[in-house]
């Protein structure tokens, strides 16, 4: 079955949508959320839910992961402005910043191995987008 191809402006419009959504819902919320933080969520729950189809976002998708290394200037830019900060602050800064990187390492590779122990026990049935491409033994390890 051949993908239908989307106009730039199409999948522009559809991220957009997506923003705005995203964009009322912080507004709303009691707790400070970024919006693209939503923005990411809403686009995930539309892509599993078979809403948004894959086609319809991958062209500008891949376009925009080809230049993410651009994206991030305004940030270096702003962190220039903020030497006094890091001077005063950038141990501490760069110490919380290891101890998230660490924590959210261990706590994804616990959460990837409880996932594998639960699937080859038969005791989770994963959907069909969540489940692993590979065959996994009967000690929970990924074969290649």
């Amino acid at each position: 079955m051949n993908k239908k191809e989307y106009s730039f402006c199409q999948q522009a419009i559809i991220f957009a949508i997506i923003i705005f959504i995203s964009k009322l819902i912080v507004g709303v919320l009691p707790i400070p959320i970024p919006s693209s933080v939503v923005g990411m969520i809403l686009l995930f729950v539309a892509l599993c839910a078979g809403i948004v189809k894959l086609e319809q976002v991958e062209g500008l998708s891949n376009s925009l992961s080809k230049v993410i290394t651009f994206l991030f200037v305004p940030s270096g830019i702003s962190l220039v402005d903020s030497l006094d900060l890091m001077k005063n602050y950038g141990v501490q800064i760069v110490l919380v910043i290891c101890v998230a990187t660490l924590a959210l390492l261990v706590i994804t590779g616990w959460s990837g191995m409880l996932l594998l122990k639960l699937r080859s026990a038969h005791k989770l049935h994963l959907p069909q987008w969540l489940s692993a491409k590979r065959p996994i033994n009967n000690k929970g390890e990924v074969r290649l």
